[in-house]
């Protein structure tokens, strides 16, 4: 067990005592982590980095619902799912700033002579490795996207 389901473990229990308002969201969340351990059928443990990927892709499912929300004009649904985001958020490592992924995409760049926008999927890779997961996709590769075409 890791160290964030451990946490996510005591903090449901807190929150069922407590009959907290993110209980639904922790339970959401202990309920996807033992599918992705059944999905990975094996008997071994999820890893730090599969627990990080399925609570990112929770995440990411609360922000569009969000922003799904939001254009339909359902502000209160939109405030709901940002809530939920924000649980979330609190058993994901801090994000790094523009700047500091900025820097280490440059520095890869040059460190693995890539040039072209050939060179943005292995440098998003890359980029994605160096920070262990702790950033965006998407952020990242449009950041590489950006660095490329200069």
């Amino acid at each position: 067990m890791t160290e964030i389901e451990r946490r996510l473990a005591t903090d449901l229990v807190a929150a069922t005592r407590a009959r907290a308002p993110e209980l639904l969201v922790l339970r959401l969340l202990k309920s996807s982590l033992h599918n992705a351990k059944i999905a990975k059928q094996s008997k071994e443990e999820l890893t730090n980095e599969e627990v990080m990927a399925v609570l990112r892709r929770e995440l990411k499912r609360r922000q569009e619902a969000a922003s799904m929300y939001k254009q339909g004009g359902r502000e209160e649904l939109a405030t709901t799912e940002e809530n939920e985001a924000a649980v979330i958020k609190k058993y994901l490592p801090a994000t790094p700033e523009l700047d500091e992924v900025r820097q280490v995409i440059a520095r890869l760049k040059q460190e693995q002579g890539l040039s072209g926008q050939q060179a943005i999927g292995p440098l998003t890779k890359a980029t994605l490795a160096h920070f262990k997961g702790a950033v965006d996709g998407q952020t990242v590769s449009s950041l590489a996207r950006e660095l490329l075409s200069q």
